[in-house]
């Protein structure tokens, strides 16, 4: 999860407020920071302390260094109660000038939780994206946030597509042969965009409509050869890429990244359709097998959760699931402007 850091008009006392970093921002990060300490990704702590620097700022200054940061398109409200910012709700446009955008960091101190605040700040929000002319909001929470997704259900947000985490502790020490039944070849890195290629035909509609996969999550350029090369002669971490090819076409692939330094390996593995549940199994014996030389350090693992035969894969292997993600969306009308 990431963290956004909002700049808005004046305050008011009580209740509903649009955010001010002027008067917000530090209170907001403190509630952030509670809410979705074991949550946040990468992006979303280094976001994290930069809110709670300025936050420490004085407030003219500390106000003018988000702006300066994360200018553009972010907006959200708060709920004031004697002074104190008891709940928030981040907005901010998904792409561009395009008509979706992704609303976050809904939260509410826990004492003050089923009181409502959260759907009175979540109608606030969905009233501005229609005073904007937006057509639909995005949002994520977690799988197992029961309470969180009836909130959003009882709002009329529906279920797009899920994304994981799952783990193993430790890579085996005596990993399991590949299976010679799946005949895995090894791929070349220079040929990322058909593993570009085969991720986008194995994403659903719904999947892609959410979020476009991202080409640099993909492409191996001479620079990122060289890196690759230079971490496999002095041990710091290289890269395995095994595929399944039919007719000189790629139907499954398996990456693994080994580790030399860091504290965990990372692997991932797409399956098209065409195939899907018959190599799933297969993919992550060679993704494991191919760590047998190698430090051991648990193994993380980020996967479509609605490939239901590759997560039975997965734990089949030992992997436990640290956290999913349902991507929900709601559509907005004009209408709503005037509620």
């Amino acid at each position: 999860m990431a963290v956004s850091i909002l700049v808005s008009a004046e305050p008011a006392q009580e209740g509903v407020v649009p955010f001010s970093a002027h008067h917000h921002l530090r209170q907001v990060a403190d509630l952030v920071s509670a809410v979705f300490a074991n949550e946040l990704d990468a992006d979303g702590r280094s976001a994290l302390r930069e809110m709670q620097m300025a936050g420490r700022l004085s407030p003219f200054l500390g106000s003018l260094l988000s702006s300066f940061w994360f200018e553009g398109g972010i907006s959200g409200y708060v709920w004031v109660q004697a002074g104190r910012v008891i709940g928030n709700v981040t907005l901010q446009r998904a792409e561009g000038a395009g008509n979706r955008w992704r609303i976050s960091n809904v939260a509410v101190w826990p004492e003050y939780r089923r009181r409502g605040i959260a759907y009175q700040l979540m109608l606030a929000a969905l009233r501005e994206v229609a005073l904007s002319g937006g057509g639909w909001v995005l949002l994520q929470v977690r799988a197992d946030n029961v309470a969180a997704r009836h909130l959003y259900e009882k709002l009329g947000f529906t279920s797009v597509c899920q994304e994981g985490i799952w783990k193993l502790a430790a890579s085996p020490a005596e990993p399991a042969p590949p299976d010679p039944s799946v005949p895995l070849c090894r791929l070349p890195a220079i040929a990322w965009r058909e593993r570009l290629e085969l991720a986008r035909a194995a994403r659903s509609e719904l999947a892609t409509w959410a979020e476009e996969l991202n080409p640099a999550d993909y492409r191996v350029g001479l620079l990122g050869l060289g890196r690759e090369l230079f971490g496999k002669l002095t041990g710091f971490g290289y890269v395995e890429r095994w595929g399944l090819r039919e007719k000189g076409r790629l139907l499954a692939a398996v990456e693994t990244w080994i580790s030399g330094l860091a504290d965990a390996h990372r692997m991932r593995f797409v399956v098209h359709p065409t195939v899907r549940g018959q190599v799933e199994k297969a993919l992550v014996a060679q993704g494991l097998w191919t760590l047998a030389e190698a430090p051991s350090r648990a193994v993380i693992v980020r996967h479509d959760g609605d490939h239901s035969e590759g997560v039975a894969a997965l734990e089949a292997a030992g992997f436990r699931a640290q956290r999913i993600l349902v991507t929900m969306r709601r559509k907005v009308t004009p209408a709503e402007a005037r509620l």
